[in-house]
């Protein structure tokens, strides 16, 4: 009854690990671009391969079998080592990822075809795997501090990891002093192979729980991002100005608008090409040019805007004659015989009861100012009795 039980059991094992393999394979096919569900799915594959081979044919004494095993077991590790390290953009140190696994193939392979010796097996797979998992624990670290599905994964790998070192030692208890083939199917065992297969679950899920919300952040990153200038769209910008309007008690929000000067011209004498190629150069140069927590967007065209929380006017002002400046002395190699392209801003100040709607119209308005100017110039709200910075 209880060989029965125990047989059961170990084979759920196998088929845990084949049906997360096939999850994460199917999850690779329609995700191409991320490699790391490959080397799981692959890690998965192998892995119920060599405890499906285990439980139907019992390694024997010279047989041969637990070399195999050991080559499944060992290469599943490495899989799932890269796969983790792949999903960060990291890689595993050649020792760990290479040296490592053979040298343990090795001393698996002595330990059963020229001095046959279960404790020995266990030993040196069980530790070799926790020492090749550990080795992705520093750069995995950093999930730590990320979104809640990257925590869990980190510390539900690091048991995973850990968990092969006391299986040593609990492995080997029911066996007592015997190097047998096979270690006896006790209750003991069968717990083993429980936690086991309770923690292939668990990786496999936290796993594909941390793939889906990868995919919903490309997507939501898709979503908010220009595709040119790799700036927020004007729907991100909104969603984002919900938060900070209205700002703080004590704290002023402002905003600046700019606006290419001449952009058709470049359009219609250098093409649409080298247009998007200037709309990418000026985004860099934005970005290059504001603070982290400054939110700056392209709403549409040649039309750019930033916002910034805790920003006085006179700074606002400031920070738009840098980037007007910066833009002015900016060689665009796609310009031949032109050389660089100016721009017009507009800076406005957050009211007390105002949106960020009202805000960008009166930014657009002074914007307009602007380009009757002269173009290649900032202009700021002359009403409110600022004084002139630029």
């Amino acid at each position: 009854m209880l060989h029965d039980a125990g047989l059961f059991l170990a084979l759920v094992n196998p088929a845990i690990a084949l049906l997360l393999a096939l999850c994460f394979l199917f999850a690779w096919h329609h995700e191409r671009t991320r490699p790391h569900l490959l080397q799981v799915g692959a890690c998965y594959l192998l892995a119920a391969a060599a405890i499906g081979l285990q439980v139907l044919w019992p390694p024997r004494a010279g047989g041969g079998t637990a070399t195999v095993t050991g080559a499944l077991y060992l290469g599943s590790a490495v899989l799932l080592l890269r796969g983790m390290l792949a999903r960060i953009g990291a890689r595993p140190d050649r020792c760990v990822a290479m040296a490592l696994p053979l040298a343990l193939f090795g001393m698996v392979s002595w330990f059963d075809l020229v001095h046959p010796s279960l404790v020995a097996r266990i030993y040196i797979l069980n530790v070799g795997v926790a020492l090749i998992l550990l080795a992705g624990v520093a750069p995995l670290a950093r999930l730590r501090t990320g979104r809640t599905v990257d925590r869990v994964l980190f510390w539900v790998y690091l048991v995973f990891a850990l968990q092969f070192l006391p299986r040593t030692l609990l492995a080997l208890a029911p066996a007592a002093v015997h190097d047998a083939a096979v270690l006896p199917p006790t209750a003991y065992w069968l717990w083993l192979q429980a936690t086991l297969a309770l923690l292939l679950l668990a990786l496999g899920l936290a796993l594909l729980a941390a793939t889906a919300q990868d995919v919903i952040d490309d997507l939501r990153h898709e979503r908010d991002t220009d595709a040119l200038t790799q700036l927020h769209t004007r729907r991100s910008l909104e969603t984002l100005a919900a938060r900070l309007i209205p700002p703080r008690p004590g704290e002023s929000l402002s905003v600046l608008l700019c606006d290419l000067d001449f952009f058709k011209f470049i359009n219609d004498n250098y093409g649409h090409s080298a247009g998007d190629a200037v709309l990418t150069q000026v985004g860099r140069v934005i970005a290059a040019g504001i603070r982290r927590r400054d939110i700056a967007a392209r709403l549409g065209g040649e039309e750019f805007v930033v916002l910034l929380p805790d920003t006085p006017h006179d700074a606002a002002l400031q920070l738009a004659e840098r980037l007007r400046q910066t833009l002015e002395q900016t060689s665009m190699d796609v310009l031949p015989g032109m050389g660089n392209v100016t721009a017009s801003f507009g800076v406005a100040t957050l009211r007390p009861g105002e949106d960020l709607e009202a805000l960008l119209m009166r930014a657009d308005n002074v914007l307009y100012a602007a380009k009757n100017n002269g173009r290649n110039c900032v202009e700021w709200e002359r009403e409110a009795g600022l004084p002139a910075l630029v």
